[in-house]
């Protein structure tokens, strides 16, 4: 669940040791599937409903120019989540990146639907594609991207491994104020999961 009550800040996560991970399976009554043909207007559906778009013909544009685009990547490497009615539930991908300036594996729009949030959905998505990581023998470290307004999400990424990227604005980063805006982002962003897990306990 977005919290949109923050500041809106995108920042960097990086995992080094890409073979050092947590393990979840999925909970009953849940299956994986890699991408099948109409897929994307399930994902463009649920990516719209979970409001990181301002319309399905927005969410529909990025499958559309983000995945479609890549074939090759698309057939083994878009996840999907099922329910047990086979209704697309949650999605992410091991996908291909550039903010560094060079091609880097990259975990790409990890979404669940609100209805299935909270249910260790997430955690055995990343598991099975730090699993995929290892099985397709990819070499780079792997990144993702994400933002303030996705705290709980963050909070799932450092317990698999994914550590803040402090480092100088990378080459292809849209923001201009990266260098200022980024330790502020990551002071937000820890003092709302220690708030969360407090709440939680």
């Amino acid at each position: 669940m977005l919290d949109k009550t923050l500041p809106y800040i995108g920042v960097i996560m990086i995992k080094n040791k890409t073979q050092d991970y947590p393990r979840y399976s999925l909970p009953n009554g849940y299956s994986y599937s890699f991408y099948k043909p109409g897929f994307e207007k399930d994902w463009a559906l649920l990516i719209y409903a979970l409001e990181n778009t301002n319309s399905l013909n927005e969410a529909e544009n990025i499958f559309q120019k983000e995945f479609l685009t890549r074939p090759d990547l698309l057939k083994n490497r878009c996840l999907f989540i099922l329910d047990d009615h086979q209704h697309i539930v949650s999605t992410a991908s091991l996908w291909e990146g550039n903010h560094f300036g060079c091609v880097m594996t990259r975990i790409h729009w990890v979404s669940t639907a609100k209805d299935h949030q909270q249910k260790g959905l997430v955690k055995a998505l990343m598991t099975r594609l730090l699993d995929l990581n290892q099985e397709l023998a990819l070499t780079t470290p792997i990144y993702l991207t994400s933002q303030t307004w996705s705290y709980k999400a963050i909070n799932i990424y450092e317990h698999f491994g994914f550590e803040p990227y402090l480092g100088d604005k990378p080459l292809n980063w849209k923001s201009n104020a990266f260098n200022l805006e980024n330790p502020k982002a990551w002071e937000m962003i820890h003092r709302k999961i220690q708030a969360y897990k407090n709440l939680k306990d």
